[in-house]
């Protein structure tokens, strides 16, 4: 198995093996309302189809569903199939697909907006995951980066344990270059000691 390939494995089993308490572990009432106040202040229209890349246990699933409406269609996106199996709690309409982000099993220009939420530092191409994210968005789509958490924090954080180690998110300025040389046309961006906000349009 190649380095690469071993390290996706070892990631898949660390996130599978915390899946059943991951909600409870790391969303605490505090964190989940500033996930909501995140999630809901985004530009995401009724009737929309959003995919949601690292969707984890569908924590923001709910909150997207206050966006969309009924009408709109959400895809939960994840590698991992012990965090896929929560999916359902938090939105009984999503639609689980086990994919990597560098590899989404969907059409060309298909979704209105793709949110990516704690989960871009866990991508090991992070530049193909933008192009992917580029390919399935429609003309006008957005693409959104997101955590409730600081950057150095963050990447602090994942550097404790061996299996993220070295999962970091880029500083904004890295990000807006990953995701121009995508191909989307404008971005923005900007972080605080407790939070991280990047979005994109194609």
């Amino acid at each position: 198995m190649e380095d690469k390939d071993k390290r996706i494995q070892e990631r898949i089993e660390f996130f599978n093996a915390h899946a059943r308490e991951w909600m409870q572990r790391n969303y605490p009432e505090e964190t989940l309302q500033r996930t909501k106040e995140l999630i809901t202040a985004l530009p995401i229209e009724k009737g929309w189809t959003v995919l949601d890349v690292g969707t984890g246990r569908g924590v923001i699933l709910p909150f997207l569903r206050m966006l969309t409406g009924d009408a709109g269609r959400l895809i939960a996106l994840d590698p991992c199939p012990g965090m896929l199996g929560g999916v359902s709690e938090q939105d009984a309409a999503a639609w689980p697909l086990l994919a990597q982000a560098e590899k989404i099993p969907l059409l060309d220009c298909w979704v209105n907006a793709v949110v990516c939420f704690s989960a871009f530092p866990h991508m090991d191409d992070k530049p193909c995951a933008a192009k992917e994210f580029f390919r399935v968005l429609k003309p006008g789509g957005l693409a959104f980066v997101l955590h409730v958490n600081g950057r150095k924090e963050l990447n602090h954080h994942h550097n404790m344990h061996h299996a993220v180690m070295g999962d970091h998110l880029p500083d904004p300025s890295s990000m807006r270059k990953i995701f121009l040389e995508a191909g989307f046309s404008s971005t923005e961006a900007h972080e605080d000691e407790h939070s991280y906000y990047f979005s994109a349009m194609k």
